[in-house]
């Protein structure tokens, strides 16, 4: 039937040209747009029928040898054959507004590292599992194209033994989107945090304060389940160094450092 529509009812299927002015034009299986089936990037040239549907909502479009629909407010075209005074005022209130979005999400943080000391004060030593638990809060801006720019509030916790371990980490980080999907959201991600403030501290004997910086790379994942929510996951490689936990006479003076495997799980929500 759609093979007879198109081929040998050309006066109900007149073909033009339009180009994608959206981000994502998300192409529908219905004329009242309740089905999204896909999308399509800006810029790409596309085939439409003349005669536009739906109150001049959407125009017909063949994908895979099927009939589809695309928003009108989508594309552009030759012949604009819709109300075109509501259709200028859509396009302008779309053209100007800001094409990024800003996104908050907090997740738990677990850093499976491996310790490097010069010195031992208990049973901690050189070379030794040391796994850290945490939460991260996270803003993100959408800035150029397909970079993301991130700021990070990290608080970590390790106890080892009779020893404990605490870091606060503040920072900035970039990341590169390699897929972006209506639904899914791959990036590579890399940061570099400063620890303002860091803790040390041997059973009740005695607690010392520090600082350091840590740094890393990795994947981040977004799974969209609605428009401004979803679940997020990262894993990377990471870097921690701590600085000045000066123990009291008769324990010794650390500077340890940490590597290893840091996982994130969270949820987001973008506006």
């Amino acid at each position: 039937m759609l093979f007879l529509v198109v081929f040998f009812c050309p006066k109900i299927w007149a073909a033009q040209t339009a180009m994608v002015i959206a981000d994502r034009a998300v192409i529908y299986s219905d004329k009242e747009m309740t089905s999204p089936i896909g999308y399509v990037s800006r810029g790409k040239k596309v085939k439409i029928g003349e005669i536009p549907r739906n109150r001049a909502q959407v125009f017909p479009i063949i994908i895979s040898g099927k009939l589809a629909f695309i928003r009108a407010i989508d594309i552009t075209t030759e012949k604009e054959s819709m109300d075109s005074t509501r259709l200028s005022a859509e396009r302008f209130q779309k053209s100007t507004r800001k094409e990024y979005k800003s996104k908050y999400v907090l997740s738990y943080v677990t850093f499976l590292s491996q310790i490097s000391l010069s010195n031992s004060n208990s049973q901690l030593e050189n070379g030794d599992a040391v796994q850290w638990h945490g939460v991260s809060l996270k803003g993100e801006a959408f800035i150029w194209k397909h970079w993301d720019l991130q700021i990070l509030f990290n608080y970590l916790q390790a106890i080892k033994d009779k020893e404990t371990f605490r870091v606060v980490e503040f920072g900035a980080g970039g990341a590169y989107r390699l897929i972006n999907g209506q639904k899914f959201l791959l990036r590579l991600e890399g940061q570099f945090l400063a620890i303002p403030f860091s803790n040390y501290s041997l059973a009740d004997d005695f607690r010392v304060n520090g600082y350091g910086f840590s740094t890393g790379a990795g994947l981040n994942a977004n799974y969209y389940f609605n428009e401004n929510w979803s679940f997020e996951g990262a894993l990377g490689l990471y870097y921690m160094k701590t600085f000045g936990y000066d123990a009291p006479k008769p324990y010794k003076s650390i500077e340890p450092s940490f590597v290893g495997p840091r996982v994130t799980l969270g949820l987001s929500y973008t506006y």
